[in-house]
């Protein structure tokens, strides 16, 4: 099996090499994760368990985070960078979980009092710099400014977005964006309607709160649900009174079976 996957990944980037060497590491580590995504990633969660029994599949994801981290970003079209960074973040937080282990939560990583030190711990080498994972989010951010990201990086929670089975790619990244935003906030219990009397409240995922600001240049928080939320919720909007409630924020681990 090992030699399959070295014999594979060396073909690939041969191949590669052919276009340009960022486009090349870029492309062979995206296809090699592809496989891995659809191997392990589930709407209901990662299966870490079976991933980490095959020593063969946790060295391929080293491997694959080790061709993104030495991409040089400057060398890429725009898409092909925001891609590269979701995909980087994703894969980070995959290889943290898989060799730390936490059982119950990806908190239980983190040193001291800040039960979310783990990700702004400076642990990740990429475009010449140490950097936290908090820092490649705040890029991709401050760079693109577009909020669909925040239903694409998966932070290893029940309440993140989950994991896609793919690899987020510059070809079709703005169809991959809005479908990742319209699933998560289509599924159960995310975007939720409750009605006292004349009063609306839409109650949803924190990610609201926290990144409000990423919002505003969609027309806030609840013109963007109206945009890619459940009819429901869309038309309660519509009526021009719902306000915003959030719901607690699960941080168990998202671990499938």
């Amino acid at each position: 099996m090992k030699t399959k996957w070295t014999t594979a990944l060396a073909a690939a980037l041969a191949l590669a090499l052919a276009v340009s060497p960022a486009s090349a590491d870029l492309t062979a580590a995206t296809k090699a994760f592809g496989k891995l995504l659809e191997r392990y990633a589930t709407p209901r969660g990662v299966k870490y368990d079976a991933w980490r029994a095959s020593g063969t599949d946790i060295r391929q994801l080293s491997e694959i985070l080790m061709l993104y981290r030495n991409v040089d970003p400057k060398t890429l079209e725009p898409n092909e960078r925001k891609a590269l960074y979701i995909d980087l973040y994703n894969a980070a937080i995959l290889d943290l979980v898989l060799l730390r282990n936490p059982r119950g939560s990806i908190k239980e990583l983190s040193k001291g009092l800040n039960s979310l030190e783990i990700f702004n711990r400076n642990g990740l080498t990429f475009d010449q710099k140490v950097i936290s994972l908090n820092d490649l989010e705040k890029r991709l951010r401050d760079e693109f400014k577009d909020p669909r990201i925040h239903f694409a990086l998966n932070c290893a929670s029940k309440s993140c977005p989950p994991l896609r089975a793919e690899p987020y790619v510059a070809a079709t990244l703005d169809d991959q964006l809005d479908e990742a935003t319209r699933a998560f906030l289509a599924s159960p219990n995310t975007v939720q309607v409750v009605t006292e009397g004349a009063k609306t409240t839409i109650v949803t995922t924190k990610i609201f709160d926290w990144y409000a600001a990423d919002f505003k240049a969609s027309g806030g928080p609840l013109a963007f649900i109206q945009k890619f939320g459940p009819a429901a919720a869309a038309e309660a909007i519509a009526g021009g009174k719902a306000r915003l409630a959030f719901a607690d924020y699960d941080w168990d681990l998202n671990a499938a079976k």
